[in-house]
């Protein structure tokens, strides 16, 4: 434990801090502070830790030791479960505000939870041994460890949502693979990847599955999550092994590809736990995985090529993308991106994937 509790701008100081202050002041050792005190070294270390609570005892040796009274030492304390309970409250109110951000019809929907109604109180008691963690607030932190494919800028509700949907795919893939991830054998894999872009979904997608299995990394589908706003994620695990997030969010077989690769982008840079500074570093990660999904299908010249000359018709994207060898949508939806031609535009050449969920 520690003994100083912060939450927001809350903090508790144990009276343990005090007394570990006095220690460094005198500039002896916990061992010889504990003899001068008529203390274990074992009771004392527990007490600077905030393991212990100050007892009327120790507080009696402190106020001799130290010539500080006795009731002094024992308002610490009294202010310290003070702020231990105003801590407490304020977390179950935000708990109470982070459950309402979250549709929990979600995980009625995927048979995480019986169909019925829920009380609030229950409602978190549940996401707490669903998502693994004792508190909510942890959904509240953005997780730049994990690289996520997303078209929107993150808010607290999106956030909060979104780490949900993380914890649901970790919790899915985290001991299906005792692989490491083998980058060098996903490289050789990348063109076989590419090709699957002109099979149907029933085809290409249990291969894919098997092939990144193949390369330690388990691909986990989910529908979206309302307000989490994101297409992908990426999180490696202890054991080498990796979790791959694709989600139904407005899955158009062009946005599905390029949220794969940008996610196998990540992959393949090892990027999962770089300690980024700030959110500008952050964002140039994404920036090049976007540049490297949008490559991996068309590289810059060839697509240049095709821009300037000015013919979008539906013959010649067909063309150009059967030249190239990936499905005409991909070519579109990167016109559709770069504001070439209306996302209206051919719309028959879009094709909509049902993503297949397995939670087992």
């Amino acid at each position: 434990m520690s003994n100083e509790i912060n939450y927001k701008n809350l903090i508790a100081f144990h009276p343990g801090s005090y007394v570990e202050d006095i220690i460094d002041d005198l500039n002896i050792t916990q061992k010889e502070f504990a003899r001068r005190l008529g203390t274990t070294e074992k009771s004392l270390s527990k007490l600077v830790n905030g393991e212990d609570n100050l007892s009327k005892e120790m507080a009696y040796k402190l106020s001799k030791l130290t010539g500080i009274s006795i009731n002094t030492w024992m308002n610490l304390q009294n202010e310290y479960e003070k702020k231990i309970l105003e801590i407490n409250d304020k977390k179950v109110e935000d708990e109470k505000r982070i459950c309402k951000m979250i549709d929990f019809k979600y995980f009625k929907d995927l048979g995480i939870v019986e169909n019925r109604r829920y009380p609030l109180k229950e409602k978190i008691e549940k996401l707490h041994s669903i998502l693994n963690i004792s508190d909510l607030t942890y959904l509240t932190e953005f997780n730049m460890e994990v690289s996520y494919r997303n078209t929107r800028e993150f808010d607290e509700k999106s956030i909060i949502n979104s780490n949900v949907m993380l914890e649901i795919a970790s919790n899915i893939a985290r001991n299906k693979c005792d692989k490491k991830l083998d980058k060098q054998k996903l490289r050789k894999y990348l063109p076989e990847i590419k090709e699957m872009t002109l099979q149907d979904p029933s085809k290409f997608y249990p291969r894919l599955k098997e092939i990144l299995f193949e390369c330690g990394i388990v691909l986990v589908a989910l529908p979206n999550l309302r307000n989490a706003n994101i297409n992908g994620a990426t999180k490696k695990f202890r054991n080498g092994s990796v979790m791959l997030l694709i989600t139904d969010r407005n899955k158009y077989s062009d946005i599905f590809w390029f949220s794969i690769m940008h996610e196998i982008s990540h992959i393949l840079d090892n990027d999962f736990y770089t300690d980024y500074k700030d959110k500008s570093q952050y964002i140039e990660k994404e920036l090049k995985a976007n540049k490297f999904a949008r490559d991996f299908f068309i590289n810059e010249e060839d697509y240049r090529e095709f821009v300037n000359r000015r013919d979008f018709s539906k013959n010649e994207i067909v063309s150009f993308s059967s030249d190239l060898d990936i499905h005409p949508s991909i070519l579109l939806g990167r016109l559709q991106k770069d504001e070439i031609v209306p996302y209206s535009y051919l719309h028959e050449l879009k094709i909509q994937y049902s993503i297949e969920v397995n939670l087992q």
